[in-house]
């Protein structure tokens, strides 16, 4: 293991490499407390993808990890095929680390996959769950051929950006094979749930409060699942933040910090939120 001594241009500490055997994972670490493991979006990307004001509020509460999934940023080997891969990969990771387990898990997006299908397999190593504006699990509403298409054309589409050259074309590779497989990893992450549930631990579900124009029906089924994720404990609520799109991390950031301030808190179980349906 490898810790990083010198400092990024914003101050924070600079991320460490972590040898998992047959590959490296890139890791930072913040802050002092309780552990809060954040797994971002959909391309894995997590050192410095959550914003640098969001991560400083978060390391004046606790011990604040983020990493780049394998094959991901600035992480070695090659990238997971499964949600259930990208879990176990994720608690090979923590096992590695001198942390203070159980934690709390932030799964932002994607991550919100990974942070539940990791939840329902290692429910010892969770002390509660955030997530932030979840990709939803099962199959949307709608057409299978226009799914199918679209699942198949966006992949498609980023990779033939990447194929110009750039600085973010690595990173559109990556997003674009986590996006081949997203219907895959919607519905793993809904058997997941379904066969197993998640730990009766408290859980925040922190919804957009701003959504780009979409049919009524994928609006319902986004709605509904983030509810019923909620409703998988006594001690879960649905929160929106009610300035913010997707990127609630950059635009309302403080929605976040309070969902993670209800979950570490004594009162969690009564405090803030919608009560789960």
């Amino acid at each position: 293991m490898t810790w990083g001594k010198e400092l990024e241009d914003d101050g924070t500490p600079a991320p460490m490499h972590v040898d998992m055997g047959d590959h490296v994972l890139c890791v930072r670490i913040l802050g002092a407390g309780p552990t809060v493991v954040l797994d971002g979006g959909g391309s894995g990307q997590g050192v410095g993808a959550w914003g640098g004001e969001l991560e400083r509020s978060l390391a004046e509460r606790a011990t604040v990890v983020t990493y780049d999934r394998a094959g991901v940023g600035r992480s070695g080997g090659a990238q997971a095929a499964t949600v259930t891969e990208m879990a176990d990969g994720l608690h090979r990771l923590l096992r590695a680390l001198p942390l203070e387990l159980p934690a709390v898990f932030l799964g932002w997006s994607y991550g919100g996959l990974v942070t539940q299908v990791y939840a329902a397999r290692y429910p010892e190593d969770v002390s509660g769950l955030v997530f932030v504006d979840p990709t939803a699990a099962g199959t949307p509403p709608g057409s299978a051929l226009v799914r199918r298409l679209s699942f198949r054309a966006v992949p498609w589409l980023l990779r033939l950006r990447a194929a110009f050259g750039g600085r973010n074309a690595p990173a559109l590779r990556e997003l674009a094979t986590t996006l081949a497989g997203m219907p895959e990893a919607m519905a793993e992450t809904a058997r997941v749930r379904r066969e197993t549930g998640l730990p009766s631990v408290p859980i925040r579900v922190v919804a957009a409060g701003r959504r780009p124009r979409m049919p009524r029906a994928q609006l319902d089924h986004l709605t509904t699942d983030h509810r019923a994720l909620a409703a998988q404990s006594p001690w879960g609520r649905v929160a929106v933040a009610e300035r913010a799109g997707h990127q609630i991390p950059y635009e309302q950031p403080e929605a976040i910090v309070r969902a993670l301030d209800d979950v570490l808190g004594p009162a969690s179980a009564v405090s803030g939120g919608e009560p789960a349906a």
